[in-house]
C-alpha cells in the first residue's frame, strides 16, 4: 500500500484575493515566485486550467519536472500534480495544491504538498530527512509566492525569505 505524506502550511498575503489570484493563475510563471525552480514554461497550448502543463528546471541537483493542472477553481484553487520528474530520488508522487482565501483586506495562501516515496528505503530517508526538507521547502514556496506578490521581485534561491511566515495550517 502507498503511503502519502501531506504538508499543509498557510501564509498571509497583504494583499486582496482580487490581486493575489491573477498572480497565483499565471501558471508557466511559477519560477517567480518559487525560490527552488530556475526556469518554468508552459508547454502546452492551453495557457491555465485543468490540462495545461508546464516544465521546470529546480535550482537543486539539476532536476527537472513535467507537471500538470488537475484542479483549477477560479479564484480559489489550484492543484499540479509531477507527471514526469528526473534527477529527484526516491520521489514516486508529488502534487502541490495552493488555495486562496480573504482575510480581511489580506489573502491566505495556502500550500498542501502530497507525495509518495519509491520504496520503503526512501519511506525511511523521508522520514529521517526529507519531510523536514519538504516542510522547508514548502515554507519556501508559501514564503517565496509572498515576496513576490507582495513586492513584484522576482524571487531566487538566493532571496532573503522569512520561513517562519508560513504556519502549519
Amino acid at each position: 500500500m502507498e503511503k502519502f505524506t501531506v504538508l499543509k502550511r498557510a501564509i498571509d498575503i497583504n494583499m486582496p484575493t482580487h490581486k493575489v489570484w491573477p498572480i497565483l493563475a499565471d501558471f508557466g510563471n511559477i519560477c517567480h515566485g518559487h525560490p527552488a525552480v530556475r526556469k518554468s514554461r508552459v508547454t502546452s497550448v492551453q495557457i491555465s486550467g485543468v490540462g495545461a502543463t508546464r516544465h521546470c528546471d529546480f535550482t537543486m541537483m539539476g532536476g527537472s519536472a513535467e507537471e500538470r493542472v488537475t484542479e483549477w477553481v477560479e479564484g480559489q484553487t489550484v492543484t499540479v500534480e509531477v507527471y514526469e520528474l528526473r534527477k529527484m530520488p526516491g520521489l514516486k508522487t508529488v502534487k502541490l495544491r495552493l488555495d486562496i482565501a480573504p482575510n480581511g483586506n489580506t489573502t491566505v495562501l495556502t500550500g498542501t504538498m502530497t507525495y509518495s516515496m519509491k520504496n520503503a528505503f526512501f519511506d525511511l530517508v523521508n522520514t529521517l530527512v526529507m519531510k523536514s526538507m519538504n516542510t522547508k521547502l514548502l515554507n519556501g514556496i508559501l514564503a517565496g509566492h509572498k515576496v513576490y506578490i507582495e513586492t513584484g521581485e522576482l524571487v531566487t534561491d538566493k532571496t532573503p525569505l522569512d520561513l517562519s511566515l508560513a504556519i502549519p495550517a
